[in-house]
């Protein structure tokens, strides 16, 4: 076995993407796995091992918790990313019974017409911010009622998901009022519980017939419906930002996707791959387990670093470029093995149903101003993306 390298990098210094790629292209260089001196963990860093180490449930557990900070990995244990088999393939499918292609497809249409009058209604606007008001709104405008929540507090829910996300980091600036807004969140989460806030035939309702039936215990319902809310907003409006001002910085392939719609699935695929919106949940080695030629012991903090191993040279030619061609079919971006995302059917068709309305009405994507990246530890995606979206001639 080789020595595993360690580095001094501070992951965790700055969420500027381009400071962070260059960090995980250094990374890939000095190994397949690298000790980071702090936090203290194995970062897993290129695409064979990082894939390798997700599908090893068995030596690389997440019920230990999957972040760096030990208060919020003993707080989010017991839900479906934050438990192993079998307990994970109970709760697993009480979360993914509305999630099934075919429910999905079902719904296509109603999320297409949603997609049409949101763009119809940005466009009309001209300059706009495209993470509020196209990002973050696309999701919110059929999420909320597919999943069947209240009326009261949908305002937040953006809030909630992405200072809840930013907590997994190791403890920073940002922590103390991140775990108070996380607090509502709980809070919420526990009266949707005790009130039946949720009405029968929706997508969340599950869970309660799951606990009804004695499939999971009572306790487990607050946990699964955050796991629900949580995922479903915060990483399909990265998704949409990140496609936002790629295609604003690269008109030429904007134009050459319009004449070729039926690339659509393929742009999703690298869209995903080149711009991953979440960097990679950590896990904990259960026994001593070899990976990359190292031996990684038990009991310490793994680190599988999706966003790197999604630009890694070793498995793609031009890695560090977008191409909406390249239909990478086995990217990372949702996930790997038992804990693969879930709800990547829904963030697909939402993707999907966009885009086209992007391309039937919007000629050219135009940034107004610089792009803000939001300060978080764990999401990739914008704060602010100035933009104006151009209409066709015939829109």
């Amino acid at each position: 076995m080789a020595d595993v390298p360690t580095t001094e990098f501070d992951m965790f210094a700055t969420s500027d993407p381009r400071t962070r790629y260059e960090q995980y292209r250094a990374l890939r260089e000095l190994g397949a796995v690298v000790r980071l001196r702090e936090p203290d963990a194995y970062v897993v860093t290129r695409y064979a091992e990082v894939k390798a180490a997700l599908a090893d449930h068995d030596s690389f557990i997440s019920g230990e918790g999957v972040g760096f900070n030990p208060m919020v990995n003993e707080f989010s244990r017991g839900g479906t990313l934050t438990s192993d088999p079998p307990e994970h393939d109970v709760l697993r499918s009480v979360v993914a019974t509305g999630l099934q292609p075919r429910a999905m497809r079902l719904r296509s249409e109603e999320i297409a017409q949603k997609a049409r009058e949101l763009v119809a209604e940005v466009v009309a606007k001209g300059e706009i911010d495209g993470t509020a008001e196209l990002a973050q709104a696309m999701p919110m405008s059929f999420l909320p009622d597919f999943l069947g929540l209240p009326e009261h507090d949908r305002e937040r829910l953006y809030e909630w998901s992405s200072t809840g996300t930013d907590t997994f980091g190791p403890v920073t600036e940002r922590t103390p009022h991140n775990l108070e807004i996380g607090a509502h969140f709980v809070q919420y989460l526990t009266d949707l519980v005790a009130n039946r806030d949720i009405p029968p035939g929706t997508l969340a309702s599950a869970v309660f017939e799951a606990a009804d039936e004695g499939v999971i215990p009572t306790e487990k319902c607050p946990l699964l419906l955050g796991d629900y809310i949580g995922p479903s907003m915060e990483t399909t409006a990265s998704a949409i930002g990140h496609l936002l001002v790629i295609f604003a910085e690269r008109p030429d392939q904007w134009t050459a996707l319009r004449a070729e719609p039926g690339l659509v699935a393929s742009t999703i695929n690298e869209l995903v791959r080149f711009e991953s919106p979440f960097r990679g949940f950590t896990r904990l080695a259960a026994r001593d387990a070899e990976l990359g030629g190292v031996t990684i012991p038990q009991g310490a903090r793994v680190w599988p670093l999706v966003v790197s191993a999604n630009r890694d040279e070793r498995k793609w030619e031009r890695a560090d470029e977008f191409d909406f061609r390249r239909n990478p079919l086995d990217h990372l971006g949702f996930g790997h093995g038992v804990h693969g995302c879930a709800g990547q059917g829904v963030a697909r068709i939402e993707l999907h149903a966009l885009i086209h309305a992007l391309l039937d009405s919007v000629e050219r994507i135009e940034l107004t101003g610089d792009p803000v990246i939001a300060e978080n530890s764990w999401f990739n995606t914008y704060d602010r993306i100035p933009i104006r979206l151009v209409a066709t001639k015939a829109a």
